[in-house]
């Protein structure tokens, strides 16, 4: 064969080995142009077997590892997990009247202002596979062992829906980690949504709480609803009474169902604490991880790395000192962007919300205070109202609740975007979805009320006092928020009718009885 043959065949041989290099580096990479075909086995590029998943409810199909669990929260998420390697979470988010920029910019405000030590690598459009597509790379500070603090999001863009799928690793495996990622990119396609399954009605509940204190027992009824009330008060400094007295001898009624809140520059009076216990009553205090008023506060995340302990224990002690039940909601209303321990401000991990529920919940335990009732209460609707944001993704789960707790309230229609809802309309929905994911807990409405501009308050009253023991059963512990929040008129008093409304709704055998017996 001649010299010159040699060389032509040699030169062939040296291009099919380095596009052969190519299309198997491309392979190990994310190919932004060949669409991905799934299967019911799929080799990865490190020899991982892969598992289809199809979604119906959110409308997509995709392969994962099969080493990786998968739990499936109907028309929320899809979360992929293997322990101590990535968290993987999938949302499938309708736009509606919104642009896709507007969902993913206003959802990623957390990475651009630095919040909670959020450090953003990278951010930029892509072409991903045909579709336009936002990717973020950012890094915060580790929470402790195990803590996965690496995060990388595609956010995809099919029509009216984005597809978002947001990762999380630590240092040592992020690379690999999104690597699969891109695999899973490679396979997902997306399918029309059926949207969630209809929920269940409510199943029948005859609950009787009894629990016991060092002085006093809680005791409702199963036929029976405990009300109680915020009124106003010196936060810390408590004298509660110096403005319930008046108001209870106008009801001719009793609350024995007190609540408050603190921040962490609250101090509480122990002398005033003990006075609502000597007098009958029972205690629940909002604990919100922040200092009050203070704009874009993430101490969330100096909680759980230990800052606030010597305060938190300072509460510990207080409360198990009482020796009777004391409520807890740590970080209420956790879905509304007006909380600053919202996910708005962790790059959306509600995993970071978990961790510092936990870290309270130990902290209290190893103080003692086993007198501590916790209660998780989120806000009836989520602002924004984007699945990231769903209420169930920040349930720390049922070993460190004990109460589940309702809030929703009829903002009349005081603002342009208020939009008067009777009793019913708030309640009959909620009380459904929380009975179908927390059948075994017990509920309260942790605080609630009705405005007097829109519609007819004191109907509004009388539906409440009416239906409550009836259709929300499960219902134990109903509390009413007695003051005036900016234009919303809250207050029993706004008006004559209202009050007589509410005056003659606790004349109801249902709510009169005595819940806090002394021992």
């Amino acid at each position: 064969m001649r010299r010159w043959t040699w060389v032509v065949l040699t030169a062939i041989l040296l291009v099919v080995l380095v596009v052969t290099g190519r299309l198997d580096k491309q392979d190990r990479q994310l190919s932004f142009l060949i669409p991905g075909v799934a299967g019911n086995s799929i080799s990865g590029s490190d020899d991982k077997n892969w598992k289809e998943y199809q979604n119906n409810y959110d409308g997509f199909s995709l392969a994962y590892p099969e080493d990786w669990q998968q739990e499936v929260i109907p028309g929320v998420a899809t979360i992929l997990t293997k322990a101590g390697y990535v968290k993987l979470t999938v949302l499938a988010q309708p736009l509606g009247k919104i642009s896709a920029e507007e969902y993913v910019l206003y959802s990623n405000r957390s990475l651009q202002e630095g919040w909670g030590g959020i450090k953003l690598q990278d951010q930029k459009k892509v072409n991903l596979r045909g579709y336009s597509a936002w990717q973020f790379d950012w890094t915060r500070p580790q929470l402790g062992p195990g803590d996965l603090n690496y995060y990388r999001e595609y956010d995809l863009v099919d029509g009216k829906t984005v597809y978002t799928f947001m990762l999380k690793s630590n240092q040592a495996n992020f690379a690999a980690a999104t690597k699969d990622l891109n695999r899973i990119i490679l396979t997902f396609k997306p399918l029309p949504a059926a949207g969630a399954p209809p929920l269940p009605p409510a199943p029948p509940v005859r609950r009787e709480v009894a629990i016991e204190g060092q002085h006093h027992r809680l005791v409702i009824p199963a036929d029976k609803t405990l009300w109680g009330i915020l009124n106003p008060h010196k936060l810390g400094q408590m004298q509660y009474f110096d403005k319930l007295l008046p108001l209870e001898k106008q009801l001719d009624f009793k609350f024995q169902f007190l609540i408050t809140y603190a921040a962490f520059d609250t101090k509480f009076n122990t002398a005033e604490l003990q006075k609502i216990y000597n007098d009958n009553r029972v205690l629940m205090v909002a604990l919100q991880p922040w200092w009050y008023g203070k704009k874009n506060d993430t101490s969330l995340i100096g909680l759980i790395q230990g800052k606030y302990d010597s305060i938190l224990r300072v509460w510990a002690r207080q409360f198990k000192n009482l020796g009777d039940p004391v409520f807890v909601r740590f970080g209420n209303e956790m879905n509304g962007d007006w909380s600053t321990w919202s996910a708005w401000y962790t790059g959306k991990d509600t995993d970071i919300y978990k961790m510092a529920w936990e870290h309270v919940y130990n902290l209290f335990k190893a103080e003692g205070a086993n007198n501590v009732i916790f209660v998780f209460n989120p806000h009836d609707r989520s602002f924004p109202n984007f699945k990231w944001n769903n209420y169930l993704l920040y349930y720390p789960g049922d070993k460190t609740v004990d109460w589940i707790g309702l809030t929703g309230y009829n903002n009349g229609t005081s603002y342009a975007a208020d939009v008067w809802r009777d009793f019913d309309a708030i309640y009959d929905p909620l009380y459904r979805e929380y009975m179908h994911y927390f059948p075994d807990k017990p509920f309260m409405i942790t605080e609630f009320s009705s405005n007097e501009e829109g519609g007819d308050k004191a109907a509004w009253i009388r539906q409440c006092f009416q239906h409550m023991t009836t259709r929300y059963p499960n219902i134990k512990i109903a509390v009413w928020f007695n003051q005036v929040d900016g234009k919303w008129l809250y207050n029993l008093d706004s008006s004559p009718r209202s009050f007589a409304a509410f005056k003659e709704g606790l004349k109801d055998p249902h709510y009169q009885f005595q819940a806090v017996v002394p021992r």
